[in-house]
């Protein structure tokens, strides 16, 4: 206890009552001005213990409103934190400091920390995007054999941005996706495997009859048959190699490239390729001088087999056009390839893109399945546009869509 909370008012009270005391003395005995020095010591002494306990009263008063503001603020916080803690998508989190912070549980449980990210678990999430920071983050990451799909958020706070990171597990979207996927390729390789053995079973199995008969004639109709062998290994070949190439696509090394010089070596690469053949290229942008966020060969690769299908395409018709454009929308680059070609059939639009599916005769079927893979690398999506879909000026054929982020 503390005693001088009680030991002070107690001795003014004395105090009043001796002045008290002297100054009716003193009155009585006509000592005037005694009396009124009394009188005037024991009103100062009862002011200054009325004004003790009212500064007393209001500073318990203050500490208890302070009191109760900084409860009511850790009982608000952690309310937060529970709720946080039930979520079950990690959340991450990464203010002006740089810092990599596991917001909540599921986030603690997953980088197995109890704060922040250490400096390498930091540079295995965001890859060439660690001195970026989390806003450069890929949609889509790889977590001890989880698939995440990624959403950013800002927050603004006391003039400091800050960025966070929602993380919804999709790996078993993405295992039925796959396994859908393994399932529509096998069909096709069955398929294209016996569309092209048995024509080989059987005319081998002619010509070797014929080589039995050993006359002119027979050995003639051999060789035939012999060459008709040949010219379907050869496609079978040609089939298996565009095989190789959609399963040996490695991850895009993402970094930050010029747009401009990129578009000067598409534009020359694909002039080379089919300016003499009639069909005209444009190109429409309105960011060249910016630079894009990707793996500028594997986006060529992508983009040429877009541009080639369309070419392709566009050799159908009269006045041959394949046209790249380009449009920023807020911190991405959509990308738009389109051609003046017949179209694709509404009842083909959800094939198209199954590898070594081709409405082309001469059609491999890998263009479209490859870029799709390569744009997928990016955190997007290839997508067939609509028909109906508003374009400005469209060309008639096949128009095709992504975007990728702006550095």
């Amino acid at each position: 206890m503390d005693y001088r909370r009680v030991l002070l008012p107690l001795v003014g009270q004395g105090g009043v009552f001796v002045l008290g005391a002297f100054a009716w003395l003193a009155f009585t005995k006509g000592l005037y001005a005694s009396a009124l020095v009394c009188a005037l010591g024991a009103i100062t002494l009862a002011t200054m213990g009325l004004t003790h306990n009212a500064f007393s009263f209001g500073r318990d008063l203050l500490k208890r409103s302070q009191t109760g503001a900084t409860f009511t603020s850790e009982l608000s916080r952690r309310r937060l934190q529970v709720l946080l803690d039930q979520t079950p998508s990690p959340l991450l989190l990464q203010p002006n400091s740089g810092q990599l912070i596991a917001v909540n549980r599921a986030a603690r449980q997953l980088f197995d920390v109890s704060y922040a990210l250490p400096v390498a678990a930091r540079k295995a999430l965001l890859g060439e995007a660690t001195t970026l920071g989390l806003a450069h983050m890929s949609g889509q990451i790889k977590w001890k054999g989880q698939t995440f799909a990624v959403h950013l958020a800002e927050m603004e706070e006391e003039d400091a941005l800050s960025h966070l990171a929602v993380l919804t597990d999709i790996s078993a979207d993405v295992r039925a996706a796959e396994a859908s996927a393994l399932r529509d390729l096998l069909k096709v390789l069955n398929h294209e495997l016996m569309n092209a053995l048995t024509p080989v079973a059987s005319m081998s199995k002619s010509a070797l009859d014929l080589l039995g008969d050993d006359t002119p004639e027979s050995r003639a109709q051999a060789a035939k048959a012999l060459e008709r062998v040949v010219a379907r290994t050869e496609g079978l070949t040609d089939f298996i190699n565009a095989y190789r190439a959609l399963t040996r696509l490695p991850s895009p090394v993402i970094r930050p490239c010029g747009l401009g010089l990129w578009l000067d070596v598409l534009t020359e690469s694909f002039e080379a390729q089919w300016a003499d053949k009639g069909v005209r290229f444009e190109l429409e942008t309105d960011g060249a001088d910016l630079s894009l966020l990707m793996d500028e060969d594997q986006m060529w690769l992508g983009v040429s087999n877009l541009l080639n299908n369309g070419a392709q395409a566009a050799l159908e018709k009269p006045d041959a056009r394949v046209r790249l454009r380009l449009k920023r929308e807020g911190d991405v680059m959509v990308f738009e390839v389109e051609d003046s070609g017949k179209g694709i059939p509404t009842e083909s639009a959800d094939q198209v893109f199954m590898p070594f599916y081709s409405t082309k005769v001469t059609g491999t079927g890998v263009g479209l399945s490859l870029a799709r893979q390569i744009v997928q690398g990016h955190g997007s999506a290839l997508l067939l546009v609509p028909v109906q879909a508003l374009r400005p000026d469209p060309l008639g054929g096949a128009c095709f869509r992504f975007q990728v982020r702006v550095a």
